[in-house]
Order: structure tokens, then C-alpha cells, then sequence
């Protein structure tokens, strides 16, 4: 059967079907790569599938990298839990519990991941939903007299592991990387915005003041809703976005409630180009 791509009525992403994740041929492969790069989000409603299954899937897209912490619920060291429960009072995965703002995965780091396939278990019957940002659009619809300001400029960029608002970062400067405000995209040659909230620190040789309205100006306009995507869980879901090129966020849901995720993170040889 050949598969089916649709767009989403939203500023990104599209919904894939007639796709059997268990059994991915190279023309399936294929297809969802180039809808990868041309939707930036791409949603599959599915069955719930094992960790070697998510792995083989995650593969259509680049390499797969490990997980920075391995979890008791996988046995693999390329799947990271993002999860709230416990386990004798140990939580069992990473990122538990509440809202969590805007973010590019690892763009703390020299090397960003270029994506991320989220696969959902369990889910809470309110909150938790996943929001995208479609960072192309939000630079293509920048005035163009900030398109021109942020040209050539870069940015720092830092995380505290754990840290879901700026607010709970550590004031100590851990892991940080420098790259570009504006990025372009090798396979499209667009140009995505590529700063956020939660890790853009500083736009660099600019006073303190205006580098931090800079941002704020920037990310208000990232965050408007004609620019973002909320996806909504069901089970057996399966996301997976372009980490390049989007910008992801989580909402609030209740500690009451069990959520259980599982990832693989999508590699890249590419640092971010101006």
C-alpha cells in the first residue's frame, strides 16, 4: 500500500497514513523523509510499536544517536523515556512532570541534533500536548527591517539538564554553544529563525539590554499561534519533527496522571549554516 501524506490545517506537519511502521520499505522510507523536509512535522496514529520498531523508524530519517540517560523501561541504549513515573520513588525517565517553553533539542551543543521521533504510551486525559513552531515561516514573516537586523548575528545558547523554563536554568554557565540566529537549511536552502526561549541567552556583541529585547521580540513573534502546531495525543502516536527547523514546547498536565513517552533522537553531521 502506498502511503498517504496530509497537510495539517496548521502552520505545520501533516499526517501520514496508510504506513505499516513495523514493516518500512525503501519507498516508504523515502516518502517520509521528503515529507519530513518539506512539512517539518510529520504525525502517525498508530498501534503502540517496540523500541526496535521506533529505532528502524527513526533510521528514515538520519542516524540515531544514544540517549543521554538510559531508563529502566528500555533496554536500549538509543531510546530516552520522558516519563513521570516512579519506581520505588525514582523517577524512571527525564523531563517528568509540567509545562516545558519553547526549545531546540541540543542547541547547547557544538552539534545539534537535526531531529526527534516521539512514540506515546501513556497519556493523560488533559495536558501534555506537544506545540511546534514553524521557525521558517517565522522568519519569512519578520518585517523586513528585523530580517536585515538579525542578519549575520549569533546567539548563545545554554541548558540546564531538567530545566523547563528559563526561570529554572542555573545562573552558572554549563553547557553552551554559539551559533547562528538565522540558519539555513542544507536540503531546502531556506532560512529558519533559530533562537528560543527557554536556551537563547544572549544575541552576542550586543549590549545586555538589547540583545534581551531582541530575543523577547523574536520569541513573541516564534510563539504566535498562526505560527505554531498543537498535537494532541492518542496512543500510539508516533511525531517526529525537524529539529533544524521547528521549535517544540509541552503544556501542563496534572502529577496525578501517568505520562510515558519514548524517543529517538535523530543525528546530524551538519553544524548550523548562516
Amino acid at each position: 500500500m502506498t502511503i498517504s501524506v496530509k497537510p495539517l490545517d496548521a502552520a505545520c506537519g501533516a499526517e501520514v497514513s496508510g504506513l505499516d511502521v513495523r514493516n518500512i520499505s525503501a519507498e516508504d522510507s523515502k516518502a517520509l523523509l521528503d515529507a519530513f523536509l518539506k512539512y517539518h512535522v510529520l504525525v502517525v496514529h498508530g498501534p503502540t510499536i517496540t523500541d526496535a520498531e521506533l529505532v528502524e523508524f527513526g533510521k528514515c530519517f538520519g542516524p540515531i544517536e544514544k540517549a543521554r540517560v538510559k531508563s529502566p523501561l528500555s533496554d536500549r541504549e538509543d531510546i530516552m523515556v520522558i516519563s513521570n513515573i516512579r519506581q520505588n520513588g525514582e523517577l524512571v525517565g527525564s523531563l517528568p512532570d509540567g509545562e516545558m517553553s519553547y526549545h531546540f533539542d541540543r542547541i547547547h551543543q557544538v552539534q545539534p541534533c537535526k531531529g526527534a521521533a516521539l512514540h506515546g504510551l501513556e497519556i493523560p486525559q488533559e495536558g501534555g500536548d506537544t506545540l511546534f513552531a514553524n521557525m521558517v515561516r517565522a522568519y519569512e514573516t519578520l518585517p523586513e527591517k528585523t530580517k536585515q537586523r538579525i542578519e549575520g548575528l549569533k546567539a548563545l545558547n545554554t541548558f540546564t539538564y531538567g530545566a523547563t523554563s528559563p526561570d529554572s536554568k542555573k545562573a552558572e554557565l554549563g553547557p553552551h554553544a554559539i551559533h547562528p540566529v538565522v540558519r539555513r537549511i542544507p536540503e531546502t536552502g531556506k532560512k529558519s529563525l533559530y533562537v528560543c526561549r527557554l536556551m537563547t541567552d544572549r544575541i552576542m556583541d550586543m549590549p545586555e539590554d538589547e540583545s534581551r529585547a531582541l530575543i523577547d521580540e523574536l520569541c513573541d513573534h516564534i510563539e504566535a499561534t498562526e505560527l505554531t502546531y498543537a498535537h494532541k495525543w492518542k496512543v500510539g502516536d508516533i511525531v517526529v519533527w525537524d529539529n533544524r527547523c521547528t521549535s517544540h514546547a509541552r503544556t501542563d498536565f496534572s502529577d496525578k496522571e501517568r505520562r510515558l513517552m519514548k524517543r529517538v533522537t535523530i543525528g546530524d553531521t551538519q553544524p548550523p549554516l548562516q
